[in-house]
């Protein structure tokens, strides 16, 4: 990681305006029809989530009045700028509010996939150049995003600089990639998807016939989850692609642009399936395959190994599970130490001793490391529950619900409030309950709370991270020997198995302050396999 990016860098920058000749005012309809939510309404409502309002901007052309009306009376910001000269705007308001890196958006794109601009801000984490550009293939139109950092967006070749480039704001980048990197990303969260085209779907703005399938999408997915993502579109689209035929004949415009030189380097990522070895494995696994690909690696993603395919490099993160195959990584696997070439540990483990004074190697998202400008508000409990059941989730808020309901007081403990995400609904209305949140959301979460309690895990090294005090509880016999040696070797209270919970009257008063320094490094080792491998 480089250690420049702070996300008070970032702008999302949105080119905005009424006078469209296909479709006047597409930008103000609103979905659904009839709604108070128009189409801009949704993009701003989307980009809350991950960018701070101050750094979400709508750039509109000068004279555009009844647009400003609009923004002013919904206290978006905006930033006012040349009609005809839509590069210029974006230079100028780079130059105004100072950002360093863009994330570029068009005001037609309702629908834009949250989970695609967390694996571009990873990648913009790995990025050491000045000029870039950086977006991600293989998603259904207006679904995506470009970035691209303000050295490129304000460079100039020698000459006057040609008509299309100054209607098309990032063009200028894309036709010189001798002067700008270019990195083109595969969307990790998308892998599983192989007998549809994303890029056949539109899911934009820009004729009446957009208009009726992006209603008909909100009515389909976004009353069921108002932040729906590329996913569960492309799912719609192989159950019942019918819906799609509505736009189907809209013509787009594109540009012939210059493909950047790579040479394939192909890797596996095998990842344990979720619902068998729970969410963190198959999240650091789409983080890492990032990771790869920035540094110029084809990484495939599957909960399976190709065993058709010795020779290609794969990397396994299923615990002691193996495979007869020639090129293997080995991610917390106890058969293989991270003493040997190709292994890992992404975890703490107890088979690997921890010596005080020495770093303690792990590996999640990069963004685990940004401040997301989020402050600590005092007495709050985040508990990760993970895929629990009712019994457990239930358990657990009766076990926290003893310390809020007698005023929270206990030794130096306060517990004010109580949010738990993932488990089943809580049947308590004093516990805050929130079924699935985006990482983001989730990282912002662990940085508003005092206190963590989940089970051992990427959850427990990230709230570590981020200084919270944090205990665990053993939700398998695994667990439960993991939490011991948590408590034992790193000072992190355990409160036992579920079994023990009831009768555990005492919440923690002590909780460390880690002595050992957490390096986010374990995935480099993978690198320099990997390069072993394609040098040999």
């Amino acid at each position: 990681m480089s250690g420049i990016l702070s996300t008070r860098d970032c702008f999302a920058f949105i080119q905005a305006r009424l006078g469209s000749t296909r479709f006047p005012k597409k930008i103000l309809k609103s979905i659904p029809e009839g709604s108070n939510t128009s189409v801009l309404c949704h993009i701003h409502n989307r980009l809350s989530s991950i960018f701070p309002q101050a750094q979400i901007v709508f750039l509109v052309p000068e004279g555009d009045t009844e647009l400003i009306a609009f923004l002013q009376q919904r206290n978006f910001q905006y930033f006012v700028g040349s009609e005809t000269d839509v590069r210029d705007r974006f230079r100028k308001a780079c130059l105004h509010f100072q950002a360093k890196h863009i994330f570029r958006l068009t005001g037609d794109n309702p629908f834009i996939d949250l989970e695609s601009i967390r694996y571009l801000y990873e990648a913009i984490t790995y990025i050491s150049d000045s000029y870039y550009s950086l977006s991600m293939i293989g998603l259904p139109l207006g679904m995506g995003v470009e970035c691209f950092s303000a050295n490129s967006l304000l460079f100039d070749l020698e000459g006057k600089a040609l008509e299309r480039h100054t209607e098309h704001v990032s063009l200028h980048i894309k036709e010189h990639p001798e002067i700008h990197k270019q990195f083109r990303l595969s969307p990790a969260h998308l892998h599983q998807f192989t007998d549809v085209n994303p890029s056949s779907l539109r899911i934009t703005v820009d004729e009446s016939k957009d208009y009726e399938l992006v209603c008909s999408l909100w009515e389909r997915l976004g009353t069921k989850d108002p932040y729906f993502g590329a996913k569960e579109v492309i799912q719609l689209a192989k159950d019942q692609p019918e819906v799609f035929l509505v736009n189907a004949s809209v013509e787009q415009v594109t540009f012939s642009l210059p493909k950047p030189n790579r040479d394939s380097k192909q890797v596996r990522i095998v990842y344990g399936e979720p619902s068998l070895f729970g969410s963190g494995h198959w999240e650091r696994c789409k983080s890492l395959s990032v990771f790869l690909e920035m540094n110029g690696y084809d990484p495939i993603l599957s909960d399976k190994p190709d065993l058709q395919s010795p020779n290609i490099p794969q990397i396994l993160d299923m615990r002691e599970i193996e495979f007869p195959l020639n090129h293997l990584f080995y991610i917390d696997n106890l058969h293989h130490l991270p003493n040997e070439f190709n292994s890992s540990f992404f975890l703490p483990n107890p088979v690997a001793p921890i010596n005080q004074g020495d770093p303690l190697s792990y590996f999640s998202s990069p963004l685990s490391e940004l401040d997301w400008n989020q402050t600590t508000i005092p007495g709050k409990i985040l508990v990760y529950a993970g895929n629990l059941g009712k019994e457990q989730s239930e358990q657990i808020d009766s076990n926290l619900l003893q310390y809020l309901n007698s005023n929270g007081s206990l030794g130096k403990t306060n517990i004010s409030s109580v949010i738990r995400i993932g488990g089943t609904p809580s049947v308590n209305t004093e516990v805050d309950y929130i079924p699935r949140v985006s990482y983001i959301e989730f990282l912002k979460q662990i940085q508003t709370s005092e206190f963590v309690l989940t089970y051992f895990g990427q959850t427990m090294m990230e709230s570590l991270g981020y200084g919270k005090k944090v205990c665990l509880i053993g939700i398998t016999p695994i667990h439960e020997s993991l939490g011991q040696f948590a408590e034992k070797e790193l000072g992190i209270p355990y409160l036992g198995s579920f079994s023990e919970l009831n009768g555990n009257n005492q919440f923690p008063n002590v909780f460390p302050h880690l002595k050992i320094k957490l390096v986010r490094d374990a995935h480099l080792k993978i690198l320099k396999w990997l390069e072993s491998i394609y040098e040999s």
